[in-house]
């Protein structure tokens, strides 16, 4: 997979993940060769106020968010 598109899969997974209530180290399994921006976004994830973590979820679910809406008009 191309880095770019590896680093965009692994924050959508991450950010799901997040979504269904897995916390921590959970959220990275069962992902492998895990990058940076996403070992930085489970660190967003796991700051101590609820709205930045609100925030930080909030900007990884709006792109895919947007994404699905354009598919389903196809």
């Amino acid at each position: 997979m191309l880095p770019v598109l590896q680093s965009s899969f692994q924050r959508a997974f991450v950010a799901f993940n997040y979504l269904m209530g897995r916390r921590g180290a959970e959220l990275l399994e069962p992902l492998r060769d895990v990058n940076r921006d996403t070992q930085k976004l489970v660190q967003l994830l796991a700051h101590p106020e609820r709205e930045r973590r609100a925030e930080v979820l909030a900007a990884e679910l709006a792109p895919l968010a947007a994404a699905l809406e354009t598919r389903s008009f196809r």
